[in-house]
């Protein structure tokens, strides 16, 4: 016998059209659920379907069809953040079941699931900053950009108060939504600030998959493009619009993937724009340019931004902290020991963290849960 509870609590699973979890209409079944023995399952109703799988960690699952067409399958996680992706006879599909996030650069399903004794980015009786989106317009680019900006609890309330700043960054496939839609990074804020664990500073999150077009004319992806954005457009916009110090002290960036190649390319690029450097999941090393993922057709790079490391005196006296994380079954690993060995020979001082976990943003949400209670101290 099925027991069917709400799974989708709504702190975890709200999106950017629903707060609340969506209800099942007539006919159809609750996308979660758990049973007697604790395991989690996903339900679909889909009568004429000849196959039904989802996709979960890049690994395909196939449902299993009941007597009334509700295809299931018993989800391989019993807690955390996790992306799906529905296939239906071959077609990938969202379904408005599942909350509706962003990832491998397009729209796509997850599904959030309570761990006990984990509520650092749940949504609490606390005083909460507001998310705002802002556009503003690229020279880089030459056109329209957007950006979601966190401010604190008080800002809105201390109208002379300035505040310190942080440029925050997604990985690759994903967009300006993601630290606020799967990292929880505004509740995050919200309950360090009511455990004075942080100090209050604004978070500024920008696309870092900037399209642009190839000499044929066709949209494509140049990462390499965001550090010059951030500093020509981004900071500008920001410092003019929000009330923000506008010194290297009380500027950081930090990012992950993809995010934190393109924190070191900007932040060792441009030592006199910031004092704090965050790297998630977690490469000094360039390692995209030149292969599968870069669109613009280079060769590998030659990591010129690490010459900032050769004098380590100097490195010292321009970054307050350089801060590093990982997951410890993360498939990447070995970039990462890479940038071990680069600090240890160069003599470069900076914090090291390893957690639980993979590539995800169940790692993520600890990166930056930790780094945040370093800043402009």
């Amino acid at each position: 016998m099925e027991r069917i509870r709400n799974l989708m609590p709504q702190d975890l699973t709200s999106q950017a059209l629903s707060f609340d979890p969506v209800l099942p209409w007539e006919g159809q079944e609750e996308a979660v659920t758990r049973r007697e023995d604790g395991s989690i399952h996903l339900r679909i109703k889909a009568p004429l379907a000849k196959r039904v799988a989802f996709v979960i960690g890049e690994k395909e699952y196939d449902c299993v069809r009941d007597g009334q067409g509700v295809w299931g399958l018993r989800f391989p996680y019993r807690f955390g953040f996790h992306f799906v992706q529905l296939v239906i006879d071959g077609a990938e599909v969202l379904t408005p079941l599942l909350p509706i996030g962003y990832g491998y650069s397009r729209p796509y399903n997850f599904v959030s699931l309570e761990r006990e004794g984990e509520d650092f980015y749940r949504l609490k009786e606390v005083p909460h900053g507001s998310v705002r989106r802002e556009y503003y317009y690229s020279a880089v680019t030459d056109t329209w950009e957007s950006c979601l900006v966190y401010t604190p609890p008080e800002y809105e309330e201390e109208a002379e108060r300035e505040y310190p700043v942080l440029y925050l960054q997604h990985g690759h496939g994903e967009n300006e939504v993601g630290w606020i839609t799967a990292g929880r990074v505004n509740f995050i804020m919200d309950n360090l600030l009511a455990e004075h664990r942080a100090v209050p500073f604004l978070i500024v999150m920008n696309n870092g998959m900037v399209q642009t077009e190839n000499p044929q004319g066709k949209r494509m992806v140049d990462y390499q493009l965001f550090g010059s954005r951030l500093i020509r457009d981004v900071i500008p916009f920001i410092e003019q619009r929000f009330r923000v110090k506008k010194d290297k002290i009380n500027r950081a960036m930090a990012g992950l993937s993809m995010g934190s190649i393109q924190t070191c390319l900007t932040g060792f690029c441009h030592p006199d724009y910031f004092a704090w450097l965050g790297v998630f999941s977690g490469f000094m090393h360039d390692f995209i340019q030149g292969s599968e993922l870069d669109m613009v057709q280079r060769e590998n790079s030659t990591n010129e931004h690490l010459a900032l490391l050769e004098d380590k005196e100097r490195f010292h006296r321009e970054f307050r902290l350089l801060f590093r994380a990982i997951g410890e079954e993360d498939p990447f690993l070995n970039h990462f020991y890479q940038d071990d060995a680069l600090c240890r020979d160069k003599g470069i001082r900076h914090i090291r963290k390893t957690y639980g976990g993979g590539h995800d943003w169940n790692v993520w949400r600890y990166c930056i849960y930790d780094f945040a209670q370093y800043l402009f101290r």
